[in-house]
């Protein structure tokens, strides 16, 4: 598989402070590419830099490159609105927007001016995130009055609407219960048929279950990466054994 994104010699500040060091690292075409390591070690640094939403921060500056496509991602002439929908990005909370569940999803088309069947749109992004079947009959009714999990992958398929090329996922799952958590693990391992999915997540476990190459990240630096099998079963680096044997973290 080809790289669809690729980070060379890739290093951040904010202000003063270091969050990442020379990173190196790609994202294949149609994987699951996880990110693991414990608080504070530039996961969602990482992320948010993909698709540029660090650039929003005042004093947030980086070295090196970042291309998707093979474009550098932070020449200024980059449209960074159009960046963010081929990269779309789902956070850890859920925001629903106010107004109906069908509202919440026409955002994106309407202000994209997108001219496609949105109806059909609607269906297959809530499909995709296995919520079509909960909410097929209640579309008109708030997205406030679904619950915890209904309203993450209500979140996910908002972001699917837009028909990105990559889904960006910082910790979609935390404070979920089991049963939510696995209908959007398995949401994740369908929708890589059709797009690429990095998924930063602080649960090994998860991350042991759906994605397909893991990549380790300390202190700002990224310590290994390698196929997920590899990574927790026989890891090259001495930290990366202790953190997913437990060890610390």
């Amino acid at each position: 598989m080809s790289a669809i994104l690729e980070a060379r010699n890739f290093s951040a500040w904010y202000r003063d402070h270091p969050a990442l060091c020379d990173i190196t690292l790609e994202a294949l075409d149609h994987e699951i590419l996880g990110i693991i390591g414990p608080a504070s070690s530039g996961k969602t640094t990482f992320l948010r830099s993909l698709n540029r939403l660090n650039a929003l921060l005042s004093g947030f500056r980086v070295e090196g490159t970042i291309r998707f496509r093979g474009v550098d991602i932070y020449r200024e002439d980059v449209d960074v609105a159009v960046l963010r929908r081929k990269l779309g990005m789902v956070f850890a909370v859920p925001v629903p927007l106010p107004g109906s569940i069908y509202e919440n999803l026409l955002l994106g088309p309407r202000l994209n001016k997108t001219k496609t069947d949105t109806d059909a749109l609607v269906e297959k992004s809530l499909r995709a995130a296995y919520l079509w079947e909960e909410v097929k009959d209640r579309l008109p009714q708030s997205a406030f009055a679904l619950s915890g999990g209904q309203q993450q992958r209500l979140c996910l398929a908002r972001t699917l609407m837009l028909e990105p090329e990559v889904l960006l996922l910082d910790e979609p799952c935390s404070g979920l219960d089991p049963i939510s958590t696995a209908k959007i693990e398995e949401a994740l391992v369908e929708l890589k048929r059709e797009l690429t999915i990095i998924l930063v997540t602080n649960n090994v476990m998860q991350a042991s279950r759906v994605a397909d190459r893991t990549a380790f990240f300390l202190q700002g630096r990224l310590i290994e990466c390698g196929a997920t099998q590899q990574i927790f079963v026989n890891p090259r680096e001495q930290e990366t054994h202790e953190y997913v044997s437990g060890r610390f973290g």
